[in-house]
């Protein structure tokens, strides 16, 4: 209970401050690129701290191994399965 709100804590405020500086960067260019970038780190930070969440804060008795096993998927597979696709898109030669 105390290690998961405060990782998150330190991870928004991290992501806090890089959002402030995009908005800090003049050209519209260089903020619409560099916030596509962290836009997609957050997407996979969101899913994997959704999914950890919910699995904290649930009842005991909804649910049972079932979505267990759904949660389990989302935070151990889906998070890793995004990255690759998440950064070869950034890629050139991908485009």
């Amino acid at each position: 209970i105390i290690i998961l709100p405060g990782t998150l804590i330190v991870t928004a405020v991290s992501y806090g401050c890089i959002i402030v500086t995009i908005l800090r960067i003049p050209s519209s260019a260089g903020r619409k690129k560099t916030f596509s970038t962290c836009s997609a780190h957050l997407i996979v930070v969101m899913v994997f701290y959704s999914t950890c969440i919910y699995r904290y804060i649930r009842p005991e008795q909804r649910g049972g191994q079932d979505s267990d096993k759904i949660l389990s998927f989302f935070f151990s597979v889906l998070t890793q399965m995004l990255n690759p696709y998440i950064y070869s898109l950034r890629n050139r030669q991908v485009k």
